[in-house]
């Protein structure tokens, strides 16, 4: 009672306002031909056909494409259009009869084709795959190429004609009821018999249902069971109830077009009334249609096409008495009524449907109000610009700095567990406790700045949000939180709290902050990390478990259940395009009424969100390929000679030439919920590695390409995040020139081979012919040096030969000399003599009877010593045995003179002197080689040994010996060890 006494006071009356819808209108301004709209189709590829009175128009989200008589049309009085089984276009006129489009050209059927009526006002196919038409002159059929009046249906005025699911044709006639074909059996249903609201019939639509045929009239709908017609009951709020046109939304709501009174929603026993004050752009609805991605496309008269998007959007721009509805405080009390107040002092509470206001200006006129406060229903608290008002039954308190509060603008009210109240003010956070405000200080001392926020957690701890850090509020003192402090994270306008702990801070151009108080974990998201607006002016948890974050440019729904498991955002951004028209939410803007759907308060007033309409958009975009240019400029390819698509006039099988590899790709992606949010990625297979970047932008470019084959593909991305499953394609060549084609390179190259032969060849034939020349020059030099190499072996032998020949005179003068020497002495001197002169005469000897001049073979020479001095001494081997055990060596002429002496002494030594008498043994000379260049020759016995000739050491001989050996650069030694042995080290130059 007391608070109903507080209302009386305060409120004034109440007002109902209208709900408006999201519609999306195009105008003549937008594209459109002209403003009628008499029929909407949408085809294969998911565009939007229209049909005015100004031609027909493709729409592909982005733009209007027209079609008119220019084209090919076979007039722009366009009536109804429709797309058949084959993806053909067929448009119907009012005065000249139908239009069949492929996709590249326009045929007319007139009555040349057996159309005798030039009015069409309707087109259907039935389950056959058969054209039915609907004309001022009756049904006609397609048959080949040429129409045929269908016999079944009597000529008359027809309006429309449709098939059902289960192949029924049904018509419509002007004045004569509703005709239904079934198995070739015709029903005729007419006001009188079957209770039609009346016989001129304007729509027919199943649904979802085949078994309920939807029939619309000029004086109402009804509905055809079976054989059973019932009229459709309608509001009172409806005038005018002519159907044009049904459709369905994705709700299960049948939505009905009337002529001159807007839309009507029905589902079971639920209506709604849709008219120009819920958003339509007229009430005057021609036509309707549904698209693939469930938006509602509405066809108006003189007032061009709308679409009804994002149903769970309703807005509340227009609010009673209020003429600024910039909502900037949001509460609810208990008992779920939504308390509103304005920038501009205006307050109030809505409650079904109705808004009741203030009777009074409690506060002075301007007052921005900030926040409100409903403890009970008797004791509501405002925060304003000008201070706080206390509302109550007994009366209004208000209360500014000069009651104690540090400042005037108070933007925020939160109580405490103990039922104190505390405000975040422009000058700190102050505390109202038993009728008395205190400002609390920073536990540091430090000043806290301006203070935008206070929130009570789930743990009852108040935290407070100021322009520089966050603050918690523990024993009437402010203190820092050391991790949050760290981030440097200001302007935290607003606070929410999440599941399991999760605190989240929305700071005004600084993002989002996340913190865990229990584990001090902090994530800060921003423009940097995918946080899509940082202005973040309010934070709402709803019952459902997301978060959501109001911006000054939009509205974004987190899922918090993703962010516990991942701690990365997870969200559904809402914006202009998609439903949000509030554009931007007003600080701390956000609340959840009992019934669940939550309210935002914009700039613009109210916008209500309703959890259970909100769906996702998983029609992923149809994808075309646009154009194709060549050095970004447009490009006539059938001028350059190339063959082209008709429908899209593309090239087909395109093969640039090497000097024209600069080419761009224009391309769209259908989406027609969002069009401004369709994304692309692409690849030039042969060229890119991978994808590119998620973009935008609908265009790319590709410069200086090599030669060689290449795929373009393209993928694109809906509204909601939904990527089409497999790319758009198309394969082009860029053909190398003359000099890098194959055949080219291939004759190329048999002529660079044919030539190297030919020089080859040519080389070959010159180096023989040098070759046989030269070869005739070294062998007639060969026969000269042959020549003089004979003479001079002949020469050299003539040499040797009398070199030996004159030794041998020199052996005969010695021994006839030696005749006549008695002295024994002398006589022995004699002999060596004789023996060292035939040493070399042997040499000599050898030299002119072998071919070989340079090299001696010393075993051999050897041995011829040995036999001479045998001979000379008389000795036989039978008696002194010889033996050789020599390396092969060979050596020139001079070592040969010089070891020849050598052993000639040694031989001549032992033949002499180790074996006197009769005495027998064995005489022997070895030759080893000890390294590189170093022999070892021994000439050794085992006569009677070398003490018995001691006086023999200072002899010519072994003096001759111990010379000779030092030219080899040798030495000597003798053992007397069982014979004698003499041991000569020499070296041989390599």
């Amino acid at each position: 009672m007391r608070f109903l006494c507080l209302l009386l006071l305060l409120l004034v009356g109440n007002a109902v306002f209208a709900q408006q819808y999201n519609f999306h209108n195009w105008t003549l301004a937008d594209g459109l031909p002209q403003s009628q709209i008499n029929d909407i189709h949408q085809d294969h590829r998911m565009q939007i056909w229209v049909a005015t009175y100004g031609g027909v128009s493709r729409f592909d989200g982005n733009t209007f494409y027209t079609y008119t008589t220019k084209q090919g049309l076979a007039s722009n009085n366009t009536t109804c259009i429709f797309e058949d089984s084959r993806n053909q276009i067929w448009v119907g006129s009012s005065d000249n009869g139908l239009t069949r489009f492929d996709g590249a050209k326009f045929i007319l059927y007139g009555a040349k084709a057996g159309l005798t009526s030039t009015n069409v006002t309707s087109i259907t196919e039935d389950k056959l795959g058969k054209l039915w038409v609907a004309t001022d002159s009756g049904i006609f059929t397609l048959t080949g190429n040429q129409f045929i009046r269908s016999p079944e249906f009597k000529k008359q005025p027809y309006t429309v004609i449709y098939s059902d699911a289960k192949g029924a044709i049904w018509a419509g006639s002007r004045s004569d009821g509703l005709y239904r074909l079934y198995q070739n059996k015709l029903y005729h249903f007419s006001s009188a018999r079957y209770n039609l609201p009346s016989n001129h019939i304007t729509a027919i639509y199943s649904g979802d249902s085949a078994d309920k045929i939807w029939i619309g009239t000029d004086k109402g709908p009804a509905l055809v069971t079976g054989n059973k017609v019932t009229p459709v009951p309608l509001p009172a709020t409806i005038v005018n109830p002519s159907v044009t046109d049904f459709t369905h939304d994705a709700y299960g709501h049948v939505l009905i077009a009337l002529q001159n009174d807007g839309i009507l929603s029905v589902k079971d026993d639920e209506t709604l009334h849709l008219t120009k004050a819920n958003g339509l752009s007229s009430d005057h609805v021609t036509t309707l249609y549904t698209d693939t991605e469930k938006n509602t496309w509405i066809g108006t008269n003189g007032y061009g096409l709308q679409q009804h998007r994002a149903q769970w959007f309703l807005h509340y721009f227009e609010l009673g008495e209020i003429s600024e509805p910039h909502i900037t405080a949001l509460a609810q009390d208990t008992k779920g009524r939504l308390w509103i107040g304005t920038a501009n002092g205006d307050a109030g509470y809505i409650q079904q449907g109705k808004i009741t206001m203030l009777r009074t200006r409690i506060w002075p006129p301007g007052t921005t109000l900030y926040s409100m406060w409903v403890v009970s229903p008797e004791d509501v608290w405002v925060a304003t610009s000008q201070g706080i008002w206390n509302l109550k039954p007994e009366g209004v308190k208000h209360f500014s700095s000069a009651h104690g509060l540090p400042s005037n603008d108070v933007y925020a009210i939160a109580a405490a567990p103990d039922n104190s109240l505390w405000f975040a003010t422009a000058g700190g956070v102050a505390t109202y406790q038993e009728g008395k405000i205190t400002t609390i200080a920073s536990a540091d001392g430090s000043d806290p700045g301006k203070a935008y926020y206070i929130f009570r957690d789930k743990q009852h701890q108040l935290w407070v949000g100021t322009d520089r850090q966050v603050y918690q509020l523990k024993e009437d003192k402010l203190y820092p939180v050391p991790e949050l402090a760290s981030r440097h994270f200001g302007k935290v306008r607003s606070i929410a709290e999440g599941q399991n702990g999760w605190l989240f801070f929305g700071g005004y151009n600084y993002g989002l902050l996340a913190y865990h108080e229990k584990s001090g974990t902090t994530k800060l998201f921003n423009a940097g990390n995918g946080l899509p607006n940082e202005g973040v002016k309010s934070l709402y948890t709803d019952r459902d478990n997301n978060l959501w974050i109001g911006t000054n440019s939009t509205l974004l729904k987190v899922d918090l259940s993703y962010f516990q498991e991942t701690q990365k955002l997870r969200f559904r951004e809402y914006s202009g395009q998609n439903g949000f028209r509030g554009l931007e939410v007003s600080y701390n803007g956000i609340t959840q009424t009992p019934d669940g759907k939550l309210w935002f308060g914009t700039i613009k007033g109210l916008t209500q969100y309703i959890p259970e309409l909100d769906r996702i958009n998983k029609a992923t975009p149809e994808l075309l390929l646009t154009d194709i240019r060549l050095s970004m400029q447009p490009t006539n390819w059938d001028e350059l000679g190339y063959k082209t698509d008709p429908a899209s006039g593309l090239p087909v099988n395109l093969r640039l030439p090497h000097n024209k590899n600069h080419i761009t790709f224009d391309f769209h992606g259908i989406c027609l919920s969002d069009p401004a949010k369709v994304r692309y990625r692409y690849m030039l297979e042969g060229h890119d590695q991978q994808w590119s970047e998620t973009t935008e932008h609908s265009f790319t470019t590709y410069a200086n390409l090599s030669p060689g084959t290449y795929t373009f593909k393209l993928k694109a991305q809906n509204n909601d995040g939904y990527w089409s499953p497999e790319p758009l394609t198309y394969t082009f060549s860029v053909i190398p020139p003359v000099w890098r084609r194959q055949w080219f390179i291939a004759i190329m190259l048999l002529l660079v081979t044919g030539a190297i032969i030919s020089v080859v060849r040519m080389r070959e034939k010159s180096l023989l012919k040098m070759n046989t020349l030269l070869d005739m020059r070294v062998q007639h030099r060969t026969r000269m040096l042959e020549r003089k190499n004979r003479e001079k072996e002949l020469l050299l032998q003539e040499v040797h030969h009398r070199v030996k020949n004159n030794l041998q005179i020199v052996i005969s003068l010695l021994n006839l000399q030696a005749r006549h020497v008695k002295d024994p002495a002398a006589l022995e001197v004699m002999q060596a003599l004789r023996s060292r002169v035939r040493s070399m005469a042997l040499l000599h000897e050898r030299l002119y009877r072998h071919d070989n001049l340079e090299h001696i073979v010393l075993e051999d020479y050897f041995r011829e010593i040995c036999e001479s001095l045998y001979a000379a001494y008389g000795v036989t081997e039978d008696r002194v045995k010889l033996q050789f055990n020599m390396a092969p060596l060979k050596v020139d002429i001079d070592t040969a003179i010089t070891l020849g002496l050598i052993v000639n002494e040694l031989i001549s030594n032992t033949l002499k002197y180790a074996f006197p008498d009769s005495y027998s043994g064995s005489l022997g000379i070895d030759l080893d080689k000890l390294h590189d260049d170093t022999y070892r020759l021994i000439v050794w016995d085992n006569g009677i040994g070398f003490s018995e000739v001691q006086d023999q050491q200072q002899s010519f001989g072994l003096k001759l010996v111990s010379s000779l050996i030092k030219k080899l650069d040798g030495s000597i030694k003798f053992d007397n060890i069982n014979g004698t042995k003499t041991i000569l080290y020499f070296v041989l130059p390599s």
